[in-house]
């Protein structure tokens, strides 16, 4: 760089603005960066220098008040103005056009291999804290040093179009058609492998097992792939074009097929994830088709910025670390919630015969629910060793309620978290007017079954505990509880003087926790086929091929239930247990449970059930309890599964607001069945 050469860049840039405004630093930044993109020595040099010019222009305007353009902007009307430094500038951006590749930025960007939650997070952490260790010549790690946040991305995405084709312009070096020739080619050379790239995982075995059984070489995402090289042989014309086109709109199609046999063969968060890259890497691969091929030559330049921002927004996706979370949480929510989805189905009445079974399951269910509750009392008694108390106590929740599972009783808090997950699969499979219409209709008939659900329990273990505690008074001539225990029931389930709304709500998560488990494990045996490896496991020659069958059969049908009572049981029983262990307040109120203490215990006090008129308030403490347990559980699932299924805010607001108004219209619907569901149930 000669000192001539200096000279003359710094004079045409003073050149351009105001005398008084020379001597300014940030325009001597300027014309200094651009002597040193112009005279840069080497590649490193001039992309060093091209990386400052960007951080130049997006800073605040070194303009007076009043004067809204941007640095960008001043950029762009330098170089607009000045003929030859324009064209200077244009003779370094081909020295690097030739020196840079590009074929990684487009062919990897947004389309990592699938890698663990840790694995990913620690990559995306050190790529944020430390320099992109890839070489010079890799178009990505200048992309990464031009726009390393998220918003220096969406600065370019939101660039007006007027505004991207100006720089263009000034990007694109006059009369030279062979400088992009490159990079031309380092498109097409991405194609390519976002071509190999879609048919690796479109024929990767999980994805064959859930597609149409059909030979390898028909598969459309093999026929993509060969489609995509016919079409680059033949420079796009029209006929090898519209096949591509076809190839694409196969694939995608046997993409949603596969997604419907989700529910069937079960969910994988790996599965989600190739599925998701592949849907990306097609749109990836049209993106460079409208650059290549299609734009018009008036059109490329909007070609161009599509498939940048496509590659930016990548980017983005590739740095976030929220994202990443927030992208497994939701297929870790979509595994669990296709299961729970169908678990939810027997729990929701859709006429009146239905609505009668389900008082009657929850009849039984309070009833069975009498002898948890005095096992309970029992062992709270006993003042045994923690561990052993929180092993007596899961162990009595768990078999009463896999009990309750066996003879199809119902338990009224159990269901809320997974009636929700049906509820988000309506959401997913409708849309506009028709949507609220059924989602109405559904929150109408899982109200008033839950409400059945929950009253035939409360009546039955009210009624149930008051049979028993004067049944033992009778033989053992003693109240079943001591007074002081009467006592400390009566006041723990004060809403007022206790933790009783913190530990209903708490009840409520722990209701959810068990669903989701129960959910996760069921599904974790559907894709793996548990129940087959039950059915052909050796031992059928020892005890017989039916047998194993029958075996599978129960396991199939129950496996989830027993999950999530075994789930259930141990965490109402050991929560308490690990509170004291740790001196922290915790314990669980259960509503059906605490109804029938309650019971035990206005029984223990006979005459004077009231007892100072405490009674009034623990009525009341169990309203609350019967709130927050349902309440909570339904709500967590349901925006869980939501969000699974990708529901805006926005159309979740609405839901709520047209519920609430056909609520006011028509308030009979949330509590009765009408007459004529028994001869035309609703969806």
């Amino acid at each position: 760089m000669t000192a001539s050469s200096k000279l003359q860049v710094r004079d045409l840039v003073l050149d351009f603005f105001p005398q008084e405004r020379r001597r300014e630093r940030a325009i001597r930044t300027l014309a200094a960066t651009l002597t040193r993109f112009i005279d840069g020595a080497d590649l490193r040099a001039r992309l060093d220098a091209f990386a400052d010019l960007r951080e130049w222009t997006s800073a605040a305007p070194p303009t007076p008040a009043g004067n809204d353009r941007t640095r960008l902007e001043i950029v762009l009307q330098l170089m607009e103005s000045q003929s030859e430094l324009r064209f200077q500038f244009q003779h370094g951006v081909r020295q690097i056009l030739t020196e840079i590749r590009s074929v990684e930025l487009f062919a990897e960007a947004g389309l990592h291999p699938r890698e663990g939650l840790m694995s990913e997070f620690w990559r995306r952490l050190i790529e944020r804290i430390l320099p992109s260790a890839r070489e010079d010549t890799d178009l990505s790690k200048l992309v990464h040093r031009l726009y390393p946040t998220s918003k220096a991305i969406d600065q370019l995405i939101d660039l007006p179009d007027e505004t991207f084709e100006r720089i263009a312009r000034l990007m694109a070096p006059v009369s030279d058609a062979s400088a992009w020739a490159q990079q031309r080619e380092d498109v097409t050379q991405a194609f390519y492998l976002l071509g190999v790239h879609v048919a690796g995982i479109g024929l990767s075995p999980d994805l064959r097992a859930r597609s149409h059984p059909i030979d390898i070489e028909v598969s459309p995402f093999y026929q993509l792939q060969q489609s995509a090289i016919d079409m680059v042989k033949q420079d796009g014309a029209r006929s090898t074009l519209e096949t591509w086109r076809e190839q694409v709109q196969s694939c995608r199609a046997e993409l949603e097929y596969v997604r419907t046999r989700l529910e069937d063969t079960g969910v994988s968060t790996a599965l989600v994830f190739d599925m998701s890259t592949i849907e990306h890497a097609i749109s990836r691969m049209e993106s460079i088709v409208g650059v290549l091929f299609v734009a018009e030559k008036h059109q490329s330049v909007g070609a161009v910025k599509h498939l940048l921002d496509d590659v930016l927004e990548a980017r983005r996706r590739d740095l976030s670390i929220r994202a990443l979370f927030r992208e497994n949480s939701a297929l870790m929510a979509r595994k669990i919630v296709e299961r729970t989805g169908k678990a939810g189905e027997p729990y929701i009445a859709d006429s009146r015969s239905e609505y009668r079974a389900i008082w009657r399951a929850s009849l039984g269910g309070g009833l069975l629910t009498v002898l948890t509750a005095a096992l309970k009392m029992r062992i709270v008694e006993a003042h045994l060793p923690l561990f052993v108390e929180g092993m007596a106590a899961g162990t009595n929740y768990a078999v009463s309620f896999i009990v309750l599972q066996y003879f199809h009783l119902a338990l009224a808090t159990k269901q809320p978290s997974v009636t929700a997950a049906t509820f988000a699969g309506i959401v997913r499979d409708t849309r506009g007017k028709a949507r609220l219409e059924r989602l109405t209709e559904f929150i109408r008939r899982i109200t008033r079954s839950q409400l059945a659900s929950a009253a035939g329990n409360l009546i039955a273990v009210c009624v149930g505990c008051l049979a028993f505690a004067h049944l033992w008074a009778f033989i053992f001539s003693q109240p079943f509880l001591e007074v002081h225990s009467a006592e400390h029931v009566y006041q723990t389930l004060d809403p007022f003087t206790s933790g009783t709304m913190i530990y209903a709500a708490l009840t409520g998560v722990i209701l959810w926790i068990a669903a989701l488990a129960g959910g996760w494990v069921e599904n974790f045996a559907t894709f793996n086929h548990l129940t087959a490896a039950i059915a052909q496991h050796p031992l059928g020659r020892r005890f017989g091929r039916e047998r194993m069958q029958k075996l599978a059969d129960s396991v199939e049908a129950n496996l989830s239930g027993w999950t999530t009572s075994i789930v259930l049981g141990y965490l109402l029983g050991f929560v308490p247990v690990v509170g004291r262990f740790l001196g922290i307040p915790l314990d669980v109120r259960h509503v059906t449970l605490s109804t029938g203490t309650l019971a035990l215990a206005a029984a223990s006090f006979g005459r004077d059930w009231l007892y100072r008129g405490w009674f009034v308030y623990t009525v009341f403490g169990i309203a609350v309890t019967f709130v927050l347990n349902l309440g909570v559980s339904f709500s967590i699932a349901a925006s869980v599964a939501m969000r699974a299924y990708g529901v805006p805010r926005h159309d979740q607001v609405s839901l709520l607001r047209y519920t609430f108004v056909s609520f006011l219209k028509s308030p009979r619907g949330f509590f009765w069945p009408p007459a004529k569901s028994d001869q035309q149930p609703t969806d």
